[in-house]
């Protein structure tokens, strides 16, 4: 059984066992065949139950010098109650024997005999219900008898619903020879369930087998008793040839048992492990016995259509019994977890009873005082405290409302530490006085470091005195520093404002001339229009000519209308109405215009179906603008795609063209205001590095982006998003929005 602590190996100065053990054990066999042939049929009973008596005896004498072995152990009073059980089961035999002799029959029941053997039997059961139960926490004292009792009383009520009600019901017996017929087996089966019990949860080794020996003893010991139980049922003679050998033969096992047991002592050290081990088939058994009685209660009364009173009492009792058993389970875990807690803690801790005496300590305890764990344990409070401790009041305070405070414990080599210490009243139900509860924490290494600390203090104030000195150093050096660093913040702040007001000369210069030159240029373009317009008037080399400076007053054009963007954006004047915009819409209004352009054959459109995005269309018509002029320029061959996708937060256009790519380091640096891959190009691919970083500028006005990567087919491919109208919030509608400053 779990929480069991059982037989300890035998101490030092045990002896094996001897010759007198190995003599019993073969007398015991000589008795074993004087037994079977006393049984004879030239035999008289009589000699052959006095065979028995001997046999038994051996039995009983071994049984008894295996208890005496382990007399330091709490198994051996388990095998001083079989060796007395034995004996008093020889003296039946003997009496048996005696009766037979002077009235040539089996004894009548009840008898004299029986009742020696009755005694022996309990004595037997005693024995075994007791194997292991040693001294232990209380707990699991309680839980070990619970199992033994809930055994017995299943294998009793079984007995009673499966035969002797049965047996009474049906008139084969009376009362008298029913309970005595059905005793011995009944008591047999528990022997054997009780050795069951112990083969489950003993160690395995040569005790175990002395176990498996006696469960087998009563096995052999049940043959018999089953013929002669059924012989006063019935109230015949029993024959006595075969209960006789077989009675012989289960007393020679418990004889060889008990040689075991004493084996195995003599091969165990003190130092050894307890023999009884945590066993969960051994734990379920009783549960088990449980629900077989209520089972077959339960059954009985399906097929009977009526409940057995003594059947449901039966079941009614054990379920209660179970239940406490697994309170007891719960208690015992509880105990066990405090028990360990306590003891594995690095405070030390102990219990001290009204009258001063510490009752327990744990190792922690032990350890601080130097001395063994078992020999704190019943000295005296005032043995471990200094001599000028008030240990009365002490007590006095700890048992009122607790008490905490420093106090001087005493070593046992005499020695002193300090320690704090707390005691607190602890309710006992038995007495009127409580038991207190101790835990001290040793301050050894706490008073060091206070004076570690203090020194350490005296340190720290002669060193503050110096700090002292030398902050008021540094405030004069800081105070000079900090004059000159307020001049320079001065003459910065002034630089800075004469480089903002540079800066808005320098916009607004660039937007007076870009203003003046937007004027003439568009009085240009009307002319040569016009001009051009006269197609009879003009040769065709003049006409070439008309159409070049066109394109080039156009171009300017462009150019003035993006510096007049950027220097709107720059100022935060740039106008933006972000409202809900068809994206394929103006991608195709966007191609449109380049329609009659020079390889605008190559651009190829694959939208798909687009949700609206939030945007500004002129803003989306100069950003398309400058990424398909840019297309048209740099890539003088191959496909120039424009393709999107849609995303749950926004939609992607991209364009891609075959032309030479970016280089990765540079796919940044081209929104750069007037960054170019190359400057040498100016002269092939007209531009001033403006279109990229004004594209950027707007798109990010319109809570987008853009970035360039390398298509995996060559070329570039500018990826630009925008806000989808549907899925994001928007301000009133058509909001205007205006761009921060640079």
């Amino acid at each position: 059984m779990c929480c069991m602590r059982t037989m300890r190996g035998m101490r030092p100065g045990r002896r094996a066992p001897g010759r007198r053990e190995t003599l019993v054990v073969g007398a015991a066999g000589l008795g074993i065949a004087a037994a079977w042939a006393s049984t004879a049929e030239a035999a008289t009973p009589a000699i052959a139950l006095l065979a028995l008596g001997f046999v038994r005896s051996g039995a009983a004498l071994l049984a008894l010098s295996t208890a005496e072995r382990l007399r330091a152990d709490p198994v051996g009073r388990a095998w001083r109650f079989l060796g007395v059980g034995w004996l008093l089961a020889a003296v039946a035999s003997v009496l048996t024997s005696v009766v037979w002799a002077f009235d040539g029959r089996w004894p009548p029941v009840p008898s004299f005999p029986n009742l020696f053997l009755l005694a022996g039997s309990t004595s037997m059961l005693w024995g075994l219900a007791s194997y292991g139960a040693g001294p232990q926490e209380r707990f699991g004292r309680l839980r070990h008898w619970l199992d033994i009792v809930i055994i017995v009383v299943a294998i009793l009520g079984l007995v009673a619903q499966v035969l002797l009600q049965p047996v009474l019901a049906a008139g084969i017996a009376s009362t008298t020879q029913a309970f005595w017929g059905l005793l011995w087996p009944s008591l047999d089966l528990v022997l054997i369930t009780l050795a069951l019990r112990l083969i489950l949860i003993v160690r395995p080794g040569s005790e175990r087998w002395s176990v498996v020996l006696l469960g087998v003893s009563g096995t052999v010991g049940l043959a018999a008793d089953v013929i002669t139980g059924y012989a006063t049922l019935t109230g015949e003679a029993p024959v006595l040839r075969t209960p006789v050998s077989l009675w012989a033969a289960g007393a020679f096992l418990a004889a060889l048992a008990a040689f075991l047991a004493a084996r195995a002592a003599s091969a165990t050290s003190a130092e050894d492990k307890p023999s009884v081990a945590t066993s969960q088939p051994g734990a379920l058994l009783p549960v088990a016995m449980t629900y077989a009685v209520v089972g077959f209660t339960a059954v009985d009364a399906w097929l009977q259509g009526t409940v057995d009173p003594f059947g449901l009492g039966i079941s009614i009792a054990l379920t209660v019994l179970l239940f406490a058993r697994q309170g007891v389970i719960a208690g015992q875990s509880e105990m066990r977890q405090v028990a360990a807690l306590v003891e594995g803690a690095a405070d030390m801790a102990f219990l001290c009873r009204p009258d001063g005496t510490i009752s327990f300590a744990n190792p922690s305890f032990a350890a601080a005082l130097r001395r063994p764990v078992d020999s704190v344990a019943g000295i005296p409070l005032a043995t471990v405290l200094a001599p000028d401790t008030d240990v009365a009041g002490l007590l006095a305070g700890g048992a009122r409302n607790g008490w905490q405070g420093e106090v001087m414990l005493v070593r046992g080599d005499g020695s002193k530490f300090p320690a704090r210490l707390s005691l607190r009243p602890v309710v006992v139900e038995r007495s009127n006085r409580p038991v207190l509860a101790a835990t001290a924490v040793d301050l050894s290494l706490i008073k060091e470091r206070e004076a570690l600390l203090r020194s350490a203090l005296d340190d720290v104030a002669a060193a503050r005195v110096e700090l002292m000195a030398l902050n008021r150093d540094l405030e004069a050096k800081v105070d000079d520093r900090t004059r000159e660093l307020q001049r320079t913040v001065d003459d910065l702040d002034r630089l800075n404002r004469e480089l903002l007001a540079l800066d808005r000369l320098k916009s607004e210069f660039v937007t007076l001339v870009s203003h003046e030159l937007r004027a003439p240029l568009t009085s240009i373009r009307a002319g040569l229009e016009l001009m051009m317009a006269d197609e009879a008037g003009i040769a065709g080399t003049a006409r070439e000519s008309l159409r070049l400076i066109l394109e080039e007053t156009e171009r300017l054009g462009r150019f003035v209308e993006a510096i007049l963007d950027l220097s709107a954006l720059e100022a935060g004047r740039f106008p933006l109405r972000v409202a809900p915009l068809d994206l394929g819409l103006v991608v195709r209004e966007a191609v449109a215009r380049f329609r009659g352009v020079s390889g605008s054959e190559r651009i190829s459109i694959r939208l798909g179906v687009l949700p609206p995005v939030l945007a500004d269309d002129r803003a989306m018509a100069s950003v398309l603008y400058h990424l398909i002029d840019n297309a048209l320029k740099y890539a003088p061959r191959g496909d120039i795609v424009l393709s999107s996708s849609a995303e749950t937060e926004r939609v992607s256009l991209a364009v891609a063209d075959r032309g030479p790519g970016i280089p990765e380091a540079e796919r940044e640096r081209v929104f750069d205001m007037f960054h170019r891959l190359d400057s040498s190009d100016a002269r092939e691919v007209y531009g001033h590095g403006l279109g990229l970083h004004l594209v950027r500028r707007l798109l990010e006005a319109m809570g987008g982006g853009i970035r360039v990567e390398g298509d995996p087919e060559g070329g570039a491919r500018f990826e630009l998003w925008l806000p989808r109208a549907d899925r994001s919030p928007l301000e009133p509608a058509a909001a205007e929005r205006r761009p921060e400053g640079g």
